[in-house]
């Protein structure tokens, strides 16, 4: 599990003021009001999360991507490598996430491997390494040859 933690101040009725200057409302993380929190008053969020879940094996899924075009591209590429995988849609709000299965138990972790884990084969980085809606370089650049 990861931790993030952002920093800010208690500003005004509903507001905080983060480190880096951004203002985010109480409205927007709750649909409670506010705390009686007083002005000027220190906070500190705290965002925990799974990290990979999707690229963890959990379940035979071993990649995301918001692109079906490198879904499809990687779904073939194992099956040159004898894996094999399917393809599904996991809706994240208004996106679509397009995730690879893989059938066997017993091929998770060369998958893994394969596509992003290990030194040889594709070596990716997840789409959310990058900026939103940027085509993932990583794949590009395999995909090139590069």
């Amino acid at each position: 599990m990861e931790i993030i933690k952002i920093t800010g101040k208690y500003v005004n009725s509903g507001k905080i003021e983060l480190e880096n200057s951004k203002t985010v409302s109480w409205d927007v993380l709750s649909n409670e009001n506010p705390p009686a929190i007083p002005f000027g008053s220190k906070l500190e969020l705290v965002i925990t999360f799974n990290e990979k879940d999707f690229l963890s094996g959990t379940n035979g899924f071993v990649w995301a991507t918001y692109d079906l075009r490198q879904a499809e591209i990687i779904k073939e590429t194992l099956l040159a490598q004898n894996i094999g995988s399917e393809i599904k849609g996991e809706k994240l709000g208004n996106i679509i996430l397009y995730v690879i299965k893989i059938l066997s138990k017993n091929e998770i972790e060369d998958a893994k491997n394969f596509i992003w884990k290990g030194d040889s084969g594709l070596r990716l980085k997840p789409d959310w390494n990058y900026k939103p809606g940027e085509i993932n370089p990583s794949f590009e650049q395999w995909l090139s040859g590069n």
